[in-house]
Order: C-alpha cells, then structure tokens, then sequence
C-alpha cells in the first residue's frame, strides 16, 4: 500500500468503531462465540479488544507498518504489520477472520489477495467494504456488495445476510458497518451455527444487495459524480474535525499527556 494513514485518521475510526463494535458484537457474539479472532486491517485493534471483552482470549490484528504501536487498544505483542495487498499468512486457523471496511482502501488487483488471506484463516468471515459512492480517504476500489460475494463464493463461502437485518435503525452503529457487513461461511463453518443465522443464507446465484436508507442513497448517487481527489479532501476535512472533538472527549482538561 503506498497511502499512509496517519493518527488523525484513526482517531476519527475509532470514534465510531467501538460504539459500532459494541453493537454489531453483541449481535453476531452469541451465534458464534468465538475464542480467537483475526481483523485484516485492524488499525489499532478497537475491535479487537471489543472482541476481548465479548470473550475471545486470542486476537491478532494485522495492518501496516504506519500504525502507531503507543496507541493500539490491544498488546503490541497481538499486532502483526503486513501489507495486505500480498498474502497474510499467520500459520493457524482462527474462529472467525474478519476485514471491515479495508477493501476499498486496496486496488482492484489485490481483491482476490485479500480474499484469499481470510479464507486461508477461518472456516467463517465477517466482510465488509465501501460500496461504489461511498466515499472516504483514498478509496480506490469501491465495488457493488456482490463483488466481494463473487470472489467468496469462488472459494467455498457462502453470504449469510443475518446482521443487516438486525441492525436497521441502529444509530449507534456507523452506516459503513450498518449497511455492509455480511457473513461468509464454507461448509466446515456453517457447522454449528444457529436456525437463526442458517435461515439468512443468501441462496446460490442471488446477488447481496446493497443496503441502505434514503439518505445514504443520495449520499452515495451524490459522492459517485465527485473526482476521487475531492472526495478524499472532504474525508481528510471531516476526519480532521471529528478527530479532534474525540481529543476533546479523552481530554476535557486539555492538559498534556
């Protein structure tokens, strides 16, 4: 990856990626209980120490070599740096893999790659990636929801649309997460799993539809006509904002650490 993201980006991540972690773990949590995860494109681990907390006693997050180590929410000793446009290999298999909101972030020519790095450590995956219009800092490779099921499916997975449904209307959870986050499974990995999310499975041949309110579908119809380089400026601009009332948050005082 040659784009760097710095601490003011992931300040203003991991402003919504807890609350959002929170709620979407507290609904997949309990169907698949899971004792190791790994988060392709971790940044600091936010939800992976969400995972902890849930119950998981082994974690790995893996993302690039830029990320602050001072500032990860899990042991630096549970933080791997790996370019993700080339096969992560981590020797094991875990519960569940996950990659959230990261695809977008990598060019076309290493979808299959990072595909291939989830499915190669875990029989279960929880995906999700900006959708074309989304928007965001360098988002280079926004796709349709079914292009990242075409790639799964190739490899033995199948969609299970189980925790959209579930979090329509959650505020709480950022729309990115609300609105893209689908389960895949191969067959070892649909063993054990409950009616509940066995009844969600998105038939062969049917594509995952892009989710959505109205308002995030004038959003995207609206970011979709911007060139690339505005729509990263924007981001930039309100990450920067966002960022900062976080700092405000963590230090009312504003006294020096």
């Amino acid at each position: 990856m040659t784009h760097i993201y710095n601490n003011t980006f992931f300040d203003y991540i991991d402003e919504g990626a807890r609350r959002s972690a929170q709620r979407l773990i507290g609904e997949l949590g309990p169907w698949i209980e899971p004792a190791s995860v790994l988060d392709l494109g971790s940044g600091r681990g936010v939800w992976l120490n969400e995972w902890q907390n849930f119950g998981a006693g082994e974690v790995l997050a893996v993302d690039g070599d830029y990320v602050d180590r001072t500032q990860l929410a899990v042991p630096k000793d549970c933080f791997l740096a790996a370019d993700l446009t080339k096969p992560v290999e981590t020797g094991r298999l875990f519960d569940l893999a996950q990659s959230l909101e990261v695809g977008e972030h990598l060019p076309t020519s290493a979808s299959e790659t990072l595909v291939d790095s989830l499915t190669r450590a875990s029989d279960r995956v929880l995906f999700s990636a900006a959708v074309t219009g989304q928007g965001g800092e360098f988002h280079v490779n926004e796709q349709p929801l079914s292009f990242w099921q075409d790639l799964f499916a190739t490899r033995g997975y199948t969609a299970f649309d189980c925790l959209r449904p579930r979090l329509k209307g959650a505020q709480e959870v950022e729309p990115w997460y609300r609105f893209n986050a689908i389960l895949y499974v191969n067959e070892a990995g649909r063993r054990g799993l409950p009616a509940e999310v066995l009844a969600c499975e998105v038939p062969a041949g049917q594509a995952v539809e892009n989710g959505g309110d109205a308002l995030w579908k004038l959003r995207r119809a609206l970011v979709s006509h911007l060139p690339e380089g505005t729509v990263t400026r924007i981001a930039q601009t309100r990450a920067k904002i966002i960022a900062a009332r976080a700092r405000r948050k963590s230090n009312p005082t504003g006294q020096l650490a």
